[in-house]
């Protein structure tokens, strides 16, 4: 049943890929979240999270994304100068391969971007689009390799998934992101932006916009450790004639430590004696 209802949202999120609604551009100079769509995933398919966000308070836009970009690059400047309308410290919620593009904004765009969610991102790529023209994304190719840890030059990133996401396996959720705590009860990539008790969950976590969002920053360095001290080492005690003249001096003085803490033994002859004027005052 589950199988089904994902084929049924797949279908949902291409058809609105190919809607004219998909190619509008909107101006996001008041937004403080940004929804990146997935690979061929359409405007309008976020429509619900959408709504939902909005209802906590949050001024919520959805990004557009190139039907046919000739390169990775074109496709990644599209969003860029969509972002770059937003207020700076704007929270970017990217889904699926959204969260792939975001890795490679320009710094411009990036330095507006407070916090960095994703959602069922293939941070190791997908066997999906290996033999296609997006192969750079295939299972383990090298550019998931080279960019995935872009995300973490974000001040703040979390990455979320579905428990059984196979691209982002839960044995690694403490290796990579920032709090990786939260995951999705109901499989499916399509379902986490359009299941009511994965949007609920979202909800949850997102909190409201008057909660403060907590950046932990890097301990830093102790001042005494950070600059390595000068050691002046006196190598003139290792040459040949003052080294051996040193070492027979210590046997000197190692021979004398022994001589002072053996106790003297004594003599036979003045024991005997001793032993006799005891008989004779009995």
């Amino acid at each position: 049943m589950f199988r089904f209802i994902e084929y049924l949202e797949r279908f949902w999120a291409l058809l609105s890929f190919y809607l004219p609604s998909h190619l509008f551009v909107e101006n996001n100079k008041d937004k403080n979240i940004l929804i990146v769509p997935g690979f061929r995933a359409g405007r309008s398919y976020y429509s619900r999270l959408k709504s939902n966000l909005d209802n906590l308070g949050f001024k919520v836009g959805i990004l557009s994304t190139l039907r046919d970009p000739l390169s990775l690059e074109e496709a990644v400047q599209y969003l860029a100068n969509q972002i770059l309308t937003a207020p700076n410290e704007v929270t970017l919620i990217a889904h699926n391969t959204g969260g792939l593009l975001v890795l490679i904004l320009p710094d411009e765009a990036r330095r507006k971007v407070k916090r960095l969610i994703t959602l069922g991102t293939p941070f190791h790529g997908s066997d999906r689009f290996t033999n296609t023209r997006q192969s750079y994304w295939g299972f383990e190719a090298d550019w998931v390799k080279t960019n995935y840890k872009n995300a973490l030059s974000f001040p703040l990133f979390q990455p979320l998934s579905a428990i059984e996401d196979f691209s982002f396996p839960p044995q690694e959720s403490t290796e990579f992101g920032q709090g990786r705590d939260l995951w999705f009860d109901i499989p499916g990539n399509y379902n986490l932006v359009r299941r009511n008790e994965n949007i609920r969950t979202l909800r949850e976590f997102l909190g409201t916009p008057k909660d403060s969002i907590a950046i932990i920053s890097p301990p830093k360095a102790n001042p005494e450790f950070a600059v390595p001290k000068k050691i002046e080492v006196d190598f003139s005690k290792y040459e040949p004639s003052v080294y051996k003249k040193n070492q027979k001096q210590l046997a000197v003085k190692k021979k004398s430590a022994v001589k002072k803490t053996t106790p003297a033994k004594k003599s036979k002859s003045t024991a005997k004696p001793k032993a006799k004027k005891k008989a004779k005052k009995r």
